[in-house]
């Protein structure tokens, strides 16, 4: 376990108790002992708040925490020196406990002992997160100034904080990630990740591996991570050029699993798919972890090619000084032909108006973040002007949720390239009654599943192509838990799901090459699996535009090219034309090769001028979905008349 840091929600006065942190196994049941050290006097009868998650700031439920029942599951209880106080938890406040100081008051530096289970143990969290911190406070009722469309924490003023590290549990199964892509006589590494059964990297390591191709066994190096107990599988070369997938097996455990698709060719070609994360949240917005767990978790822990953060764009949640951490660090892990770093952060608005939440994302390190407050940038194009002169991209994601979706009015052609198609809170491609197989997960529970699906059709994606936008589809995470690039399900029952991946087809592992493929749409997204997947209209690849008058031949045929490799048996491959599906092909298979003919004439299918396209136009793209529900998305290619 790495050394602990202080929670960046802490204020730096404030001591941190229990100097050696205590552990949790997720989702174990167990007892644990926090002592908070006052940093200032408590009077008598002053009521005092313990914080065990809630809020924006302090993610990761600890479930079943209840101070009436000291023979029940889950049993709070607190004690001043061998006194023991009752706690109970306060009205719509299910993360805190209160008491009331006694008489004589608490001085400062004293110690206060809450222990967690009592004799029938407590559950631990269900994900992993180095720093799970809790909060000694006081109620502070003194108005706070409002900055409108911001959400605040109830007032409190924090007299102390304790950690606990939880990690994950006991090894269920493995998890194999490859490279998407290798020359024959490249070097090929494996990470292999022990994980418990929800997803979790386990605390046990792995041992003894054998690595098998079509059953026979391959010599690999295996190399043990300093910090994790994932490793990796080195020096592996390929024997020719095809389509692999190694399985890894543990001899004393027996576990096995298979990775993705790899695919090797006997020439380097122009393009290869790299695979990245770039939305997820931190401990300096309203997520879990530091910026440091977040890009190493990328790198050593996913195997990701290329990554970012985009924590909040408001004052209240990432100041000045967070991000200026934020620009330190995303430099710092940049290590070009290892992992890519971009620079980012979330402009997001809460009035609910129909602006959406949009990522930026610039090339170069070092640059401005434009604040959505209102004496800033409060309208989506304000931040359009304030982006004119800079080399930034703008995502739209979760655009059909509820919690805050965009309409499709306000548009940057010339930034907004891309949209994010899926996330964990599920896909906004389209409605749930079209088919959509991962409904959004609304802002709260549902009454009526799948038909109360926190949708707002305005937002689908479909609508925004309809209207004319040129956009590729980017699978995000929107990660508030520490987990970016792992298969953990997050979110309320029945719409739980994965946080979602990207593969640009890019020319090397640079960030200018990166950026290129982002530029151009050369992009896919999934909801999470490394499937490979290419889509190409008379050889130009995804996200191009092409014009009708530089290739008349395309009025009367359009040759469709689908290639995929899944990491699962395919069971269908749908051709989306002007947002109808007009082919389907059924999976034969762990993949696909074929080319689908249009050869209905372009005048009569085009689309009308739109709000955002001057000429008539038409746009194809691909839905790809697994036997085991995992789907991807290739972005459009248009035609314009």
């Amino acid at each position: 376990m790495k050394d602990f840091k202080r929670p960046l929600r802490v204020p730096d006065n404030v001591p941190l108790g229990t100097a050696e942190p205590p552990q949790a196994r997720a989702g174990e049941c167990g007892r644990w002992q926090l002592l908070f050290e006052l940093a200032e006097r408590v009077e008598a009868g002053q009521q005092v708040g313990v914080q065990f998650h809630g809020g924006r700031f302090n993610k990761l439920v600890w479930p079943g925490l209840q101070g009436a029942d000291p023979a029940g599951e889950g049993f709070v209880c607190c004690k001043i020196g061998d006194r023991v106080l009752t706690l109970d938890p306060a009205p719509k406040d299910a993360g805190s406990f209160y008491f009331r100081a006694p008489e004589g008051g608490i001085p400062a530096g004293a110690g206060i002992e809450v222990s967690l289970g009592g004799t029938m143990g407590a559950i631990a969290p269900e994900y992993a997160l180095e720093n799970k911190f809790f909060l000694l406070f006081l109620p502070d009722h003194t108005p706070q100034p409002k900055t409108p469309g911001i959400r605040h924490d109830p007032g409190r003023r924090v007299l102390s904080a304790c950690l606990i590290h939880i990690t994950g549990n006991k090894k269920h199964h493995l998890r194999v990630i490859a490279p998407s892509f290798v020359t024959t006589g490249e070097k090929v590494r494996l990470l292999i990740r022990p994980e418990d059964r929800r997803g979790n990297v386990s605390y046990e390591a792995v041992s003894d591996l054998t690595l098998r191709l079509n059953g026979k066994k391959v010599a690999a190096a295996p190399k043990e991570s300093a910090d994790s107990t994932c490793c990796w599988l080195e020096n592996i070369v390929l024997p020719a050029g095809g389509v692999y997938r190694l399985e890894v097996a543990e001899r004393d455990t027996g576990l096995s699993a298979t990775s993705n698709p790899i695919t090797c060719s006997q020439t380097p070609p122009p393009l290869r798919p790299l695979w990245g994360m770039i939305h997820a949240h931190t401990e300096l917005s309203d997520g879990s972890g530091s910026l440091e767990h977040y890009f190493h978790t990328m790198q050593e822990e996913a195997g990701l090619d290329f990554g970012a953060v985009s924590d909040h764009d408001h004052v209240s949640e990432t100041p000045d000084t967070f991000w200026q951490l934020t620009q330190k660090l995303t430099e710092r892990y940049h290590q070009p032909g290892h992992f890519i770093t971009f620079l980012g952060y979330e402009w997001a608005k809460w009035l609910r108006k129909g602006y959406g939440d949009r990522n930026v994302y610039y090339l170069h390190d070092n640059r401005p973040i434009y604040r959505s407050e209102e004496a800033d940038y409060p309208h989506p194009t304000d931040l359009f002007r304030a982006l004119q002169d800079e080399t930034a991209i703008i995502i739209p994601h979760h655009p059909a949720s509820n919690g805050n979706h965009c309409d499709w009015q306000d548009h940057d052609p010339e930034k907004e390239r891309l949209v994010e198609i899926y996330s964990c809170w599920g896909s906004s491609e389209r409605s749930v009654n079209d088919g959509n197989p991962y409904p959004l997960r609304p802002a709260r529970k549902l009454d009526n599943p799948p038909a109360d699906a926190g949708e707002v059709p305005a937002g689908f994606v479909q609508k925004a192509l309809e209207l004319g936008w040129r956009v590729g589809f980017s699978g995000g995470g929107d990660d508030h838990y520490g987990h970016p690039g792992d298969n953990i399900r997050i979110g309320w029952p029945p719409f739980r799901y994965k946080a979602g991946l990207m593969a640009v087809w890019g020319r090397e592992k640079s960030r200018a090459s990166i950026w290129e493929a982002l530029w151009q749409r050369r992009i896919y997204a999934t909801t999470g699996a490394r499937m490979i997947v290419r889509f190409t209209l008379n050889d130009h690849d995804m996200g191009s535009i092409l014009a009708l008058g530089d290739d008349p031949r395309l009025e009367n045929e359009r040759r469709l090219g689908v290639e995929v490799h899944g990491t699962a048996e395919i069971e269908k491959i749908e051709i989306v034309r002007n947002n109808q599906d007009v082919y389907t092909r059924a999976g034969r298979g762990l993949g696909a090769a074929f080319v689908w003919k249009d050869q209905t004439e372009l005048s009569s299918i085009n689309l009308p001028p739109a709000r955002w396209s001057e000429k008539p136009f038409t746009f194809y793209y691909v839905r790809v979905t697994q036997q085991d529900g995992e789907m991807a998305w290739a972005s459009p290619i248009w035609i314009e008349s």
